[in-house]
């Protein structure tokens, strides 16, 4: 049922930037995709991910226990476990989809904070990190935009066949698109994402680093170490003064 409710809202939305949806067929032997879309000059395969609250949650509460935990601002594993098994569902549909671009539809259907489910499915797709700027003083202070994309392993980076993602919160729809991804232009061009664009729902690093003045780790190295591409980070901005911050939040849920 909540697979259904998803993937209608999906429809709902691509059908209001005037694509012509409809739905793939079943296939018993592979695990396919859900959607094929076409508008007036691109075609696209779209696989629906609702992301829900954890069946951990529901059965804490359903004892009468308080759920409790702690949780990243900028990376949910659940997150990208999806991702990658959408990946792998587009992989297996498109061979009856030639030069279709490959989307994934991520829906945050948390009962309890939705906002900050969006907030962390961004973090996921584009490898989020959380920096801070700390004055010669030694007194913290934030920047106008606490993140930095592509500073941790990214969903986005780590799966280039992925061309973008359409992310459905309670403040509506965005696309994102993938800079790693092999058809950027593509996408670019593509009647969806001129959709969006016109209000303003488009992004990718270059927009979010100007609207948003967010720094960009867009340079290759080994992302387990932190360090280091914070040391790239200082070098890119001439900036010495960044910091990483390990941003988390406690969840108590009754």
């Amino acid at each position: 049922m909540d697979d259904e409710r998803d993937i209608e809202d999906v429809c709902k939305c691509l059908k209001s930037a005037g694509l012509l949806v409809t739905r793939v067929d079943v296939d018993p032997k592979a695990e396919r995709c859900d959607l094929s879309a076409k508008d007036g000059c691109e075609k696209y395969l779209i696989e629906v991910k609702g992301i829900n609250d954890e069946d951990e949650i529901k059965q804490t509460l359903r004892k009468g226990e308080i759920y409790e935990t702690d949780r990243s601002h900028v990376y949910r594993k659940r997150v990208a476990r999806e991702i990658h098994k959408a990946q792998n569902q587009l992989q297996s549909t498109a061979t009856g989809y030639d030069d279709h671009l490959w989307l994934v539809a991520l829906i945050a259907r948390s009962k309890y904070d939705a906002r900050f489910m969006t907030e962390q499915i961004f973090g996921t797709l584009y490898g989020v990190g959380a920096i801070t700027d700390s004055e010669a003083g030694g007194a913290l202070r934030r920047r106008r935009c606490l993140y930095c994309l592509y500073f941790s392993e990214s969903a986005f980076h780590k799966h280039p066949d992925l061309d973008g993602a359409i992310v459905l919160g309670p403040d509506g729809i965005r696309l994102y698109m993938n800079d790693y991804g092999r058809r950027l232009d593509r996408v670019r061009q593509s009647g969806l994402a001129c959709f969006l664009a016109q209000h303003n729902l488009l992004y990718d690093k270059e927009a979010m680093e100007s609207r948003s003045d967010c720094l960009v780790a867009d340079f290759e190295m080994d992302r387990t170490d932190q360090n280091a591409v914070l040391d790239r980070l200082k070098q890119k901005y001439s900036n010495p003064r960044l910091q990483i911050l390990n941003w988390h939040r406690w969840e108590g849920i009754a």
